[in-house]
């Protein structure tokens, strides 16, 4: 179906194990608006959330870290204590005495339908009409209100939002629209620009692979032969020779690769996992990251462009955990747990967009014209019944209510990586002199949120230390 080929997670993690529900303290609850945009709604529902105050200490005035929650990987104990989301902060507490707290997305929770703002989703996409980002920074804003009360906090108690990804999106909205609640924040990562044709995603995904410093690995050679191997197959694909070839090299049958829907399915997304967004270039298994993946590419003694790309293709069936080898697929990682609706592909049609598209002459590096705008907006047509004129008018609508790239505010900040593709709608450089931009060399999606680790590039090391001092000093400025 359509829905396998939509692209569109924003993926949080490098690895594709599931965080350990053990480490870290148990959920908390407390009670929260169904929908905080009708004065007629009576509604409420649970919302969990999860505090490490080991290090605070009551009537201080130590300040008050607020993780923001998101699509996924869903949030459990461990976000409060070593985990991919806001681990900047986690590893803040002893010296700074501060208090953490991270408020789990309204929805993304409904794997336990006790903490839900609905009580079933029988009635299909009617169901999720709570679900919007808008209601998500409203339900911080009521989680602000209850933790003052609930942990004894004052006005000295400075607040700072963080987040990566989409949540780092909010972590930045949360400061822009309740400035008088939250004093300054960090957005990682944050493709604050909504979007519908995002091109930029796998152009950037392309350009990741010509990165050769910080432990990067890739060459122009690399990323030049990624590309022709994929435009050779797309030839490949119209010929009886060609299929014949890509049958005794890839699997399948020859006539397999005459079918349209095929050919996308194989190489509209690339034949093997790239990955740039998730790379990881301390992973050691063959064909893993961009180094491991350009070591085979440029090695002509395997023969022409597309025979490496088989070669990667097999290394990564014999290494990868099965999991990733839906590969390509960046939606797959955050899939809603079965017999839930795809939230985020709720998200994507009524708000954000961010179709990720590989088309005729971009510098998309995979077989370009088959991931068009058309083939990816027919899922919000055929799950929800939003028209693509519907679509372009809600992410006009979010980039009018956010600013999108015009970021407002101030005591904010936007650290990017280099490899990242998301970057592509992300705050880069900025006239306001309210806020500050970061650009993190050969860095992943917010890799530098991460727990510390002795394999970290010393550009994400730098990064760490570099956005801790500015959250020292903000918090000890006015904002």
């Amino acid at each position: 179906s359509m829905k396998v080929f939509l692209v569109l997670l924003l993926v949080c993690c490098f690895a594709l194990v599931a965080a350990d529900a053990s480490v870290g303290p148990p959920p908390r609850f407390f009670t929260q608006w169904q929908d905080h945009f009708d004065g007629t709604n009576t509604n409420t529902w649970q919302q969990a959330y999860y505090v490490n105050d080991t290090f605070f200490k009551e009537g201080s005035d130590a300040p008050v870290f607020l993780c923001v929650g998101g699509e996924g990987p869903p949030l459990d104990g461990s976000v409060v204590v070593a985990s991919v989301h806001c681990n900047v902060v986690v590893e803040m507490l002893p010296s700074t005495g501060a208090i953490m707290f991270a408020v789990e997305h309204r929805y993304y929770g409904c794997h336990n339908m006790s903490a839900c703002p609905v009580d079933s989703f029988n009635n299909g996409y009617q169901s999720l009409k709570y679900l919007s980002s808008k209601q998500a920074l409203a339900d911080l804003a009521t989680f602000h209100s209850f933790a003052l009360k609930q942990y004894n906090l004052s006005n000295k108690n400075k607040w700072l939002s963080v987040g990566g990804s989409y949540p780092g999106m909010l972590a930045g909205w949360f400061r822009l629209k309740y400035p008088h609640l939250v004093h300054g924040s960090v957005a990682s990562s944050a493709p604050v620009q909504a979007i519908v044709d995002m091109q930029g995603y796998n152009n950037v995904a392309s350009e990741a692979y010509a990165v050769s410093d910080n432990n990067v690995g890739g060459s122009k050679a690399c990323r030049s032969a990624i590309a022709t191997g994929h435009a050779t197959i797309k030839t490949m694909f119209g010929t009886e020779s060609g299929r014949h070839r890509l049958a005794s090299l890839f699997g399948h049958t020859a006539n397999w690769y005459s079918q349209v829907a095929n050919q996308f399915f194989f190489a509209g997304d690339g034949v093997a996992y790239f990955p740039s967004q998730g790379n990881d270039p301390s992973c050691t298994s063959n064909a893993c990251n961009i180094n491991m993946i350009c070591k085979v590419m440029t090695n002509s003694s395997i023969g022409d462009e597309v025979d490496r790309l088989a070669l990667v293709r097999k290394q990564q069936a014999m290494s990868l955990p099965p999991s990733s080898l839906s590969f390509r697929r960046h939606n797959l990682m955050h899939a809603s747990p079965v017999g839930l609706p795809d939230f985020w592909g709720w998200q994507v049609c009524t708000e954000f967009g961010f179709f990720q598209t590989c088309e005729v002459g971009t510098e998309c590096f995979f077989a370009q014209g088959y991931v068009t705008l058309q083939s990816q907006m027919q899922y919000c047509q055929t799950e929800y019944n939003i028209t693509a004129e519907k679509i372009a008018e809600n992410i006009q609508q979010s980039n009018l209510f956010y600013g999108g790239w015009n970021s407002g505010g101030s005591c904010l900040l936007y650290p990017n990586g280099e490899v990242d593709p998301w970057h592509s709608q992300s705050i880069l450089n900025t006239t306001n002199p309210n806020i500050e931009t970061l650009w993190v060399k050969g860095a992943s999606h917010h890799a530098w949120t991460h727990p510390s680790a002795p394999s970290d590039q010393q550009s994400v090391v730098n990064a760490r230390s570099f956005i801790s001092k500015w959250i020292l000093s903000t918090l000890n400025k006015q904002c």
